[in-house]
């Protein structure tokens, strides 16, 4: 056996493959490996331990554990024995450049003499892995599919770790070498041969990072002029798509600002961008199409993405920001630094003319836009050189604009008259600050006869007999009026706003699919020394005997607790900080406290955030802060401590630690033997709609409410509801949850909405009740709780008239669940301790009857 051709294919100087050579192994047994590989596509490279080296094949599909598949596997090249180790990011340009995971490995016996097997092309034999088992078979391919004899088939034999049920790779995806995904082995960076990895890291406030799934961008603040001095910078305004360009290992994504994927849209960029010399990147740029005088023209690039220019121009994409490169965050590294990486990155890569560098000018902000303006130019966008970057609309950049231009809602439409085809003209609304729907008048100029039909077709599909608005539009304004489903987003130029809200002088410019309806708002001009001022106190809470903060130091003091790094990201899809999440509980200390102090708690931990690895924890140690309590939750003489807070200090404290979930038992501290609450988590099964988790919710209260039970309701933050009944601590855990597991097999067996079963194949198009959170040790997550994922959704206690006004069980989060606890009435769980009831009586009566 030879590894000419292994050698042959690599540098390893730029790669972190072993080189290795033949070598006889040292054991008797004979290994096998499986590593998952993201190169150019997904596949699975199989190796099996032979004469010194591995033979290998590629499996684009996998190794599967159901008899009746045959998954092709096309053999390559031997590999040293040493790369059975091997797992790490081969860098971009190398021979198999991308991501190797360690994803099996153990031994394999043969049924025959393998020499005389790889001869015939019949191999048969026996895995001893930590995810494959028992017999396998490996037949090489003939006649017009054999592949010149590189084509082979994989499969496994019947036996009893045969599973045609079980999809092995989406069960156990991770490494059995470090137990990490792919995005985290790509992110971590550990083996990467580069150069400008190191590079990176030099940039100040540079993190090392796995790859973020989500992402979004920031937004800028409208602004009545740009701010002066040196410590904001100016670029130019692009009238285009906000667009993320994604790139990792060569493959590029360019996605809009509300996550649409629009990659295919613009095949040139791509191109262009996949030569970026930079094994991954997330750059934040615009798109858009030039004029003869070098203008970007809207309306040309919507023309370029319809095929409707005669003389199509190609688009062009310009960057200006970089918050990830190489495997590292750049979120909190300065401005101007990120843009300095990114125009070196872009001078290095040569990508003009699709990809160019949005250049920017250091100060006169006033000069700027006065320029921008006689240039006819939309206008310029204002940033501090010393900002991170946030995934939200931030004061750190401010928009200042030639003329008025907006976004609104269309809410309807009137008849054209006389020879006006079409229609007569839009109506239009945005949300207020309160989320109604207003109306904000209407815009009948700017339409071509073409675009007046094509867009009369769309508004009689989206046609409804009611205004959308919550209150109707002026009397005047709806004789002859036809409303719409309001989905549409219109882009309007104007000269201002009259007193009683509606637009002066309107003139339609595009429509926006890159925008979504329910995210449109009215823009308001905040001055720029208002937004010096917003800057320096966003971070403070209304109480600032509470909340104070050092410059110098760089850290804050909630509730006595000081957080280091305050403004790390948690959250990296929306820019949720330590600090922002420590401030929440802080709000809502009134409420949550009841319902999480002196409870044994189990903790979800992400110290890097929802992007990289979580662990959970129950268990208490001498190390964690002196605000967080320890109780015995051992039974008889055993002593096992776990945590609990007693205060609000203890919830910041876990705050600090990166505890971005917070689950209660159902007893208190001081009685662990006595659950003094039920809990029934509704979890929707695969195809369940939010209208039938509300059904279910509604149906299952009805029960519990004939048994003469309380019921208190809360959104999980995930998908599901929690229904909580407070009782008497006098009754034990067994009879607990068996009395829950009663109520649900009972649900179950009448209704087809419920299953009462864990097992997941059961589940499809069904609520499962799960009655398993009341048994001893199983913790439910507590109320107001954040929750470990993307969006920094809470689990929010909320009153049964409020559920049928509810979208998702993960509406409400840390961002905006503010405004929402200022604007409640009431504490929807306020009478939780007063509405207690005595278990063993309702069990008593129910036996009776």
């Amino acid at each position: 056996m030879s590894l000419t051709k292994y050698h042959q294919k690599r540098h390893f100087s730029r790669t972190p493959e072993p080189k290795g050579q033949t070598r006889p192994s040292k054991s008797a047994a004979l290994r096998f490996v499986i590593q998952k590989h993201d190169a150019s596509r997904l596949h699975y490279d199989f190796r099996l331990e032979f004469d010194g080296v591995l033979k290998s094949w590629a499996v684009p599909k996998g190794p599967s554990l159901d008899p009746a598949r045959k998954s092709l596997a096309v053999q390559v090249e031997d590999h040293p024995i040493d790369y059975g180790d091997f797992e790490g990011v081969i860098p971009k340009g190398e021979y198999g450049g991308g991501t190797v995971l360690l994803w099996d490995t153990g031994t394999w016996q043969p049924l025959h003499d393998p020499g005389e097997g790889f001869k015939t092309g019949r191999l048969h034999f026996v895995l001893n892995g930590k995810k494959l088992h028992g017999e396998w078979s490996l037949v090489q391919m003939h006649g017009k599919f054999g592949g010149d004899g590189k084509n082979w088939l994989l499969m496994k034999l019947k036996d009893k770790f045969a599973d045609s049920k079980k999809d092995i790779l989406a069960t156990a995806p991770q490494s059995v070498k470090t137990g990490r995904s792919l995005d985290e082995i790509a992110g971590a960076r550990d083996e990467v041969w580069s150069d400008e990895a190191k590079k990176t890291e030099q940039v100040s406030g540079a993190a090392k990072s796995a790859w973020p799934k989500n992402f979004s961008p920031q937004l800028a603040v409208l602004s009545e002029s740009p701010p002066e001095g040196a410590e904001w910078l100016h670029e130019i305004k692009f009238d285009g798509y906000r667009i993320l360009a994604r790139i990792r290992a060569g493959k590029v994504q360019l996605i809009t600002r509300n996550g649409k994927d629009w990659t295919a849209k613009f095949p040139g960029v791509a191109r262009a961008l996949s030569k970026l010399k930079a094994d991954s990147a997330i750059i934040d740029g615009e798109m858009v199409v030039l004029d003869e005088k070098g203008r970007s023209d809207f309306q040309a690039l919507q023309g370029v993405l319809k095929h409707t220019e005669k003389e199509p121009r190609e688009p062009i994409y310009y960057a200006f920001d970089l918050p990830f490169c190489d495997g590292f965050d750049l979120r909190q590294s300065p401005l101007l630094e990120r843009k300095e990486k990114l125009q070196q990155i872009l001078n290095q890569s040569n990508l003009a003319p699709r990809v160019n560098f949005s250049d920017h000018v250091l100060g006169n902000g006033r000069a700027m836009v006065d320029k921008a303006c006689r240039m006819d130019l939309e206008g310029i966008v204002s940033k501090r050189v010393d900002a991170p970057y946030v995934s939200r609309r931030d004061p750190t950049w401010l928009k200042s604009k030639c003329g008025h231009r907006q976004e609104l809602i269309v809410i309807g439409y009137t008849d054209p008259q006389g020879s006006r085809a079409g229609f007569g003209s839009l109506l239009l609304g945005y949300h207020d600050s309160k989320n109604r729907l207003v109306y904000a008048g209407r815009v009948g100029t700017g339409f071509d006869d073409q675009l007046l039909k094509q867009t009369l077709r769309r508004l009689r599909e989206l046609r409804q007999d009611k205004p959308p608005t919550d209150s109707p539009p002026p009397a005047r304004e709806r004789l002859h009026a036809h409303w719409v489903k309001p989905t549409l987003v219109a882009e309007v130029k104007f000269t201002g706003w009259t007193r009683d809200g509606s637009l002066r002088h309107p003139a339609f410019v595009a429509f926006r699919t890159d925008k979504p309806a329910s995210q449109i708002v009215r823009e308001l001009a905040v001055k720029p020394q208002k937004a010096e001022a917003m800057i320096k106190t966003k971070k403070k809470t209304k109480s600032p005997p509470a909340s104070t903060s050092s410059e110098d130091s760089g850290k804050v003091s909630i509730a006595g607790v000081t957080l280091s790094h305050p403004d790390k990201i948690f959250y990296p899809d929306t820019g949720t900080t330590k600090r922002d999440i420590a401030e929440y509980y802080q709000r809502a200390q009134e409420w949550m406290l009841p319902h999480v102090i002196n409870r044994p708690l189990a903790l979800v931990r992400c110290p890097g955030g929802v992007s990289a690895k979580c662990f959970f924890q129950r268990n208490w140690s001498e190390t964690l802060p002196p605000s967080i309590d320890k109780v015995n939750v051992g039974e008889g003489s055993k002593k096992e401590f776990h945590v609990a807070v007693h205060d609000l200090s203890g919830i910041i404290s876990l705050a600090q630690l990166g505890v971005l979930e917070i689950h209660t038992w159902g007893c208190r501290s001081d009685n662990i033997e006595r659950p003094d609450q039920l809990i029934f988590d509704l979890d929707p099964g695969p195809g369940v709609t939010w209208k039938r988790i509300v059904q279910a919710a509604t149906q299952l209260n009805e029960t519990l409410v004939r048994l003469r039970l309380p019921t208190f309701l809360k959104t999980s933050g995930g998908k599901g509801l929690h229904i909580t009944i407070p009782i008497e601590p006098n009754i034990d855990w067994d009879s607990a949850k068996s009395f829950c597991a009663t109520i649900a097999k009972s649900l179950a067996d009448h209704s087809d909405l419920f299953v009462a079963n864990m097992r997941k194949d059961l589940r499809g198009g069904k609520v499962y009740v799960d009655f398993n959170r009341n048994g001893r040790s199983a913790t439910a997550v507590a109320p107001y709780s954040t929750r470990a994922r993307p969006g920094a959704a809470v689990a929010m206690p909320i009153s049964w008239t409020e559920l049928g006004k509810l979208k998702s069980a993960d509406q409400f989060k840390v961002e905006s669940v503010a405004g929402y606890l200022d604007k409640r009435k009431s504490d929807p769980w306020r009478d939780f301790e007063k509405s207690r009831v005595d278990l063993n009586k309702v069990i008593g009566q129910r036996s009776a009857a």
